[in-house]
C-alpha cells in the first residue's frame, strides 16, 4: 500500500465532492479519478528502496529507482558492469499525466487540472512498482532487455556523484541518473568501493578545486601582482 497515493485520492474525493456542490456535471469526471486513485494507493507497494550488498553473489547493489531523460530505471550494480533496466517510459512519466492534466483543465478548470495530474502520476507509480515486481519475480534483475542500458565498467572513465544526480562518463558519451532525496549519502561509500579511482564526489572536487587554487596563489604571490619591469 502506498500511503501517499492513498491520502491523495482521498483528498481527492474530499475536494470533488466539494465542488460537486456547485458544479454537478464535474462529478462524472472526477468522482471516479479520486476512487482510481484510492484503488492504486491499495494495491500498488511501496518501493524497496537500496539494497546494498544483496544476497546474490553477483550484485553489488539495487537501486530500486534512477530517472535518466524522463524515463525510470532500475539500477543493478554487478562485479563488473552496471545494467539499467527500464521499468517506464517518456510515455507513462510524463505524456500521461499531461494529457490527464489538459482532460482535467477542460472539464474543471485548475482543480481538473490538478485532479488529472496526481493521477497521472499515481499511475505512473503503479505501473513503475509492477514492472519491478515483474523484474524481480522472473529473475531478469541481471540480463539485458531491448529498452535497458548495459555499461561496463571498463567502458567509464569518470563516475561522479553530484548532490541527487550520478554522472557515468565515457570517453564517447555520458550518460545521467538522478535518484529520490537521501540516496546520495547511502550509495557514496558503496559506489567509491565499486569504482576505486574513478569515482568522485561533490567533495572531492570541490576540495581539488580550492587546491589549484592555493597552488595558483602560492605561484603568483599577491605582491608581484601588477609589477612590470624597468627599462
Amino acid at each position: 500500500m502506498r500511503k501517499n497515493i492513498l491520502a491523495a485520492g482521498v483528498t481527492l474525493l474530499a475536494l470533488a465532492l466539494l465542488f460537486g456542490v456547485s458544479y454537478p456535471e464535474g462529478l462524472l469526471f472526477s468522482i471516479p479519478l479520486s476512487i482510481l486513485n484510492i484503488i492504486l494507493g491499495l494495491l500498488t507497494r511501496t518501493p524497496p528502496g537500496l539494497e546494498i550488498q544483496p544476497e546474490s553473489a553477483n550484485l553489488r547493489l539495487l537501486i530500486d529507482r534512477g530517472v535518466v531523460r524522463a524515463s525510470i530505471y532500475q539500477l543493478v550494480f554487478l562485479n563488473s558492469k552496471l545494467i539499467l533496466k527500464r521499468l517506464s517510459s517518456v510515455m507513462v512519466t510524463v505524456i500521461l499525466a499531461f494529457v490527464l492534466a489538459v482532460v482535467g483543465l477542460e472539464v474543471l478548470g485548475i482543480v481538473g487540472a490538478l485532479m488529472g495530474g496526481i493521477t497521472g502520476f499515481s499511475m505512473q507509480e503503479f505501473l513503475t512498482q509492477r514492472m519491478r515486481n515483474k523484474i524481480g519475480s522472473e529473475m531478469q534483475l541481471t540480463s539485458v532487455g531491448e529498452s535497458d542500458i548495459e555499461i561496463e565498467y571498463d567502458d567509464l572513465v569518470e563516475v561522479r556523484l553530484v548532490k541527487s544526480r550520478l554522472y557515468l562518463i565515457t570517453l564517447s558519451n555520458s550518460l545521467s541518473a538522478s535518484f529520490p532525496r537521501g540516496y546520495s549519502g547511502k550509495i557514496k561509500p558503496m559506489l567509491a568501493n565499486i569504482f576505486g579511482s574513478k569515482f568522485t564526489d561533490e567533495e572531492s572536487v570541490r576540495a581539488a578545486e580550492a587546491a589549484e587554487k592555493e597552488n595558483e596563489k602560492s605561484q603568483h604571490p599577491r605582491g608581484d601582482r601588477g609589477k612590470f619591469s624597468r627599462r
